[in-house]
């Protein structure tokens, strides 16, 4: 891992994300791009003179943002840790996306509230709309904690031919922290299998990757519940999980609104931390 990006407005939950970060850039040696976007009306940025914007409201948020940038990099947490870092006028998804690509980075490490009902389904948030589309893994950080480490991970899924790359990304990160991985299939009523059938999925997975898992401690669950998302959290509870990983489809418009998306219930619900890699068409 050599780089990480990480976007930060300044309050507490994305400072948090960034101390995670940082932990994950120290054993890995990685850089971390910190990345602040302000996202203005064009008539309120002004013009541009070299890159820089001569709009009033502009010049005032981009030098409260350096002086906050200053600040953060004063604090013990930051010491011993390569940073570039980054002010730019942009929306924050699509700003996300294109430092994301040009500076070629290996995560991105997010904080998010989550947000849940209406506001999620007209709204969301940018947190899921990169979970949505990134080519990219990200840890979505919903808890902070003081030293990250995973003793327990959940990787849920349907154990299905389309997930083994996300799979492959998943276990590169999570090969860091030698955990105990739970490979995980959740039973519905309307995603039921029977145990022997759900027995066999996770069995064959199991081969297609055991040169990787040989690496690694793991077990595996089927937990049945009534519904994904809830098969998840309950069983993440009972395994006291540090970190819950999932491959995500990468649906977008309508396709987005009219098939279910777990990933994205997951990391606006859940009180864990996720980690999501988008699969491989």
């Amino acid at each position: 891992m050599k780089r990480i990006l990480v976007p930060i407005d300044f309050s507490d939950c994305s400072i948090g994300a960034l101390k995670i970060a940082v932990q994950i850039a120290k054993k890995t040696d990685a850089e971390i791009i910190l990345l602040h976007l302000i996202d203005l009306p064009s008539d309120e940025v002004g013009m541009f003179d070299e890159g820089v914007p001569t709009g009033p409201a502009a010049l005032v948020l981009m030098k409260n943002a350096r002086n906050k940038f200053l600040e953060l990099f004063e604090q013990d947490f930051m010491k011993g840790v390569k940073v570039d870092d980054y002010i730019d006028f942009n929306k924050p998804f699509e700003g996300i996306a294109e430092y994301a690509k040009e500076k070629n980075v290996d995560l991105i490490v997010m904080g998010s509230h989550g947000v849940s009902g209406l506001d999620s389904f007209f709204v969301g948030s940018n947190t899921e709309k990169v979970v949505r589309t990134s080519e990219i893994p990200v840890l979505v950080v919903k808890k902070y904690v003081e030293n990250f480490d995973l003793k327990n991970v959940v990787y849920a899924s349907n154990f299905k031919g389309e997930f083994h790359k996300a799979f492959e990304k998943i276990l590169n990160f999570i090969k860091l922290f030698n955990p105990t991985l739970h490979l995980l299939r959740v039973n519905t009523v309307t995603n039921f299998l029977a145990t022997h059938e759900s027995k066999e999925l996770i069995e064959n997975f199991i081969k297609e990757h055991q040169h990787q898992l040989n690496e690694i401690d793991y077990q595996s669950a089927i937990y049945d519940d009534y519904s994904v998302q809830e098969g998840i959290f309950h069983y993440a509870d009972t395994v006291d999980a540090d970190l819950i990983a999932l491959g995500t489809h990468g649906r977008q418009g309508l396709l987005h609104f009219l098939q279910d998306s777990i990933a994205e219930d997951v990391v606006n619900k859940a009180q864990r931390n996720i980690l999501t890699v988008k699969m491989e068409s």
